[in-house]
């Protein structure tokens, strides 16, 4: 065939023809097969993610699946009931006790407030201090309670502070605005708090504690306490317990020894434990005068009974 355009001519041989239907053949083929690789491709994203933000991204599943899989903290078996006499003084005088139980088979804290005119078989707390020191104290709440009371700690006001901050400030919810001053006992102090959440210090602690005392409000001082236990005894402190513990007997005269703190790890590891719910029981004290009640005074042996 010959095909003239101007002055030459084109040829194209049969040969050629040929080779391009043959040409058109392979091409449709190649399309089709590029038509279904693009549909199956497709169709398998569906049900796949091949995206680049999944490709870079971590795997979500994989982690989710390692914490879910993580065996739960095992903590120790515990079990018993402490007692402890809390004696805070200022120069040798006595501000005011508190009793604790740390009741293992409950989990939970129980505090008491008395105040220092507290009289035992005619004799204030506050004469039994000055005349025979902490152990004659712990010997009256005995014998007020028919109780026994395994420990003692008695800690300068200044000190308990010092010591409070070391551990963090406690969150307490006061109820109406309080301004107070009073030289109680010969012991000046002042409390000037406003209504609402508060981050109190540890002066603020024990001025407020001594301002509920002196006005009757045993509850409140005993809710004060409590939130202190329940906030400060924590993980955070309990790592570094063995310090802590170091300054602890270093500004106070106590019974509690190396070995008590040493033995106390179980029931440490379960109180600071984040999964353990701690719980909490005021035991109010109340009062005919400077004598705590006869029928009060059975609602708080079994606070601390054994």
């Amino acid at each position: 065939m010959r095909i003239f355009k101007n002055r030459g001519a084109i040829y194209f041989s049969k040969s050629n023809k040929k080779k391009s239907n043959e040409q058109k053949i392979l091409i449709i083929a190649l399309a089709a097969i590029v038509c279904f690789t693009v549909f199956f491709l497709i169709a398998l994203g569906i049900n796949n993610d091949f995206s680049a933000k999944k490709f870079f991204a971590p795997d979500e599943t994989v982690s989710a699946l390692s914490v879910d899989d993580q065996q739960p903290v095992v903590l120790p078996q515990v079990s018993g009931k402490s007692n402890l006499v809390n004696i805070i003084t200022k120069d040798d005088v006595l501000l005011f006790v508190s009793l604790i139980q740390i009741d293992m088979d409950n989990v939970s804290y129980k505090v008491a407030t008395l105040k220092p005119e507290t009289e035992v078989d005619g004799v204030s707390l506050f004469k039994t201090y000055q005349n025979g020191g902490s152990e004659n104290v712990r010997n009256a709440v005995e014998s007020l309670l028919s109780v026994e009371f395994d420990y003692y700690v008695q800690i300068d006001s200044d000190d308990f502070a010092d010591f409070y901050d070391d551990l963090g400030r406690v969150n307490y919810a006061v109820a109406s605005d309080i301004r107070h001053k009073s030289d109680n006992l010969g012991v000046t102090y002042s409390v000037n708090i406003k209504a609402g959440e508060q981050s109190l210090s540890g002066s603020q602690v024990v001025n407020l504690v001594r301002y509920y005392l002196e006005t009757g409000n045993t509850t409140g001082a005993n809710e004060v306490l409590l939130n202190c236990w329940q906030q400060q005894i924590n993980a955070e402190n309990y790592e570094n317990s063995e310090r802590i513990f170091a300054d602890f007997i270093s500004i106070t005269d106590t019974n509690i020894s190396v070995r008590d703190f040493s033995a106390a790890g179980d029931e440490f590891t379960v109180l600071t434990n984040e999964s353990t719910g701690v719980g909490a029981y005021s035991a109010a004290a109340e009062y005919d005068g400077n004598t705590v009640n006869e029928e009060n005074l059975q609602q708080l042996r079994g606070y601390f009974v054994k």
